[in-house]
């Protein structure tokens, strides 16, 4: 029995306790159940930490809100279940469990792929040769920004879980036996090396920048690693100088034309010192932005449409343009910038550990996955480096070796 009155404090996050003696936090949370017609207590103690304890308020809450949603039926098409599976998804993201930008990109996939080609089958009727149909049309399917283009291999794969993660929802709700996209399987991962600018391309792009925003802007994508929605959710505030250095402090981010008062993750909101040439590049910047009497507290601010900062296709197309200026035969996007700089610390000598730091990435399996073949060819090019220093070791010593010869006399 959990004591409230004697064992724990009220703190000020609503329905969450302090235990006086442990530091843990429990929670006790009243909801109504619609379909008893009673109130229910929810209480629940030894939770670590806050953000423990506002997952359980989170998951209650939405179990509970789930009575009022029309449940789908087995009659329904596909179509009319994925609407009841996003409403769902979006109660979610209003209880603090799902990402906003999670559930608008299922909603793209599936308006962009999916729903064209399954959306009119009843849901009851779906089986492994609708996927297997399904399979083979995204085959044949182009990007639709550039027709001539197909479907990566990462789409494709992503475009599956998605429909996999929507039918284990119809298996919940009971409206099909089993998941017929889990026995068809995903498609087979293509390993592809991540494309990344070296060193000396990245100093070449940069000697032919001509603007000082965007000078700045590609400093603090290979310099730091940011992400392109972490760069544009960058604000006057967001730059701090302390004894310690200049850094970075991450607490909004830009996704789909809009500001997000949040970062990706708790680890992203770790700081990210610059080095010394970004900010006196800032600092230019900065007078570059009170000349043209910019007061926007956003450092790159848009001057036209609604959203305040400029967009990351904006981004995309100015780094095309120098990369084209500058002859490098690469395709590089804002976030291969993110490549370039955990190859640049790889290359430096640092280690996973350090480039999980400074990507501010979740699990440390993440920059393996993403790095660790990098490490494969580091280790090979110190093989190499050993094997011409023993070369010329072997040289010097055989020289040393071989005895002087000393020129006869000549008699005449």
């Amino acid at each position: 029995m959990i004591n409230f009155k004697d064992d724990y404090d009220k703190i000020d996050h609503e329905y969450i306790y302090k235990h006086k003696t442990n530091g843990t936090y429990a929670v006790s949370l009243n909801l109504y159940d619609k379909i008893y017609n009673k109130r229910i207590k929810k209480r629940k103690a030894n939770f670590k930490t806050i953000k423990e304890a506002q997952n359980f308020i989170a998951k209650e809450r939405v179990k509970f809100n789930e009575q009022d949603m029309p449940q789908p039926k087995k009659t329904e098409l596909f179509k009319e279940v994925f609407a009841s599976y996003i409403k769902e998804c979006e109660l979610k993201v209003r209880e603090g469990n799902l990402a906003e930008s999670t559930v608008e990109g299922k909603k793209t996939i599936f308006k962009n792929q999916i729903l064209p080609k399954l959306g009119n089958v009843k849901i009851a009727e779906i089986t492994d040769e609708h996927i297997r149909k399904f399979h083979s049309d995204l085959m044949s399917m182009t990007c639709s920004r550039e027709k001539e283009k197909r479907l990566a291999n990462q789409t494709l794969i992503k475009i599956h879980k998605q429909l996999s993660a929507f039918l284990n929802y119809c298996v919940r709700r009971r409206l099909i036996t089993y998941n017929p996209a889990a026995v068809v399987k995903n498609f087979k991962k293509v390993k592809k090396k991540p494309e990344f600018l070296t060193y000396d391309e990245a100093m070449k792009l940069l000697s032919v920048v001509d603007n000082i925003r965007d000078l700045f802007i590609i400093q603090l994508l290979f310099f730091t690693g940011l992400r392109i929605s972490e760069l544009l959710g960058l604000s006057i505030d967001s730059i701090i100088t302390t004894e310690k250095g200049t850094s970075l402090n991450i607490t909004e981010t830009y996704y789909n034309g809009k500001i997000r008062p949040f970062a990706k993750t708790d680890e992203s909101m770790d700081d990210l010192y610059l080095d010394d040439i970004t900010v006196g590049t800032y600092i230019t910047f900065l007078e570059y932005r009170k000349t043209h009497n910019i007061t926007s507290r956003y450092l790159f601010a848009n001057n036209r449409g609604k959203c305040e900062v400029v967009g990351s296709r904006a981004i995309q197309d100015m780094i095309k343009k120098y990369i084209k200026r500058a002859g490098i035969e690469k395709n590089i996007t804002p976030h291969k910038f993110r490549h370039s700089h955990a190859a640049l610390l790889i290359n430096m000598g640092k280690t996973l550990e350090d480039i999980k730091t400074r990507l501010r990435h979740k699990d440390i399996r993440t920059t393996s996955n993403e790095y660790g073949h990098m490490y494969e060819e580091r280790k090979i090019s110190l093989a190499n480096d050993l094997t011409s220093l023993q070369n010329q070791i072997k040289e010097k010593q055989e020289k040393s070796e071989t005895p002087s010869e000393t020129p006869t006399d000549k008699r005449t």
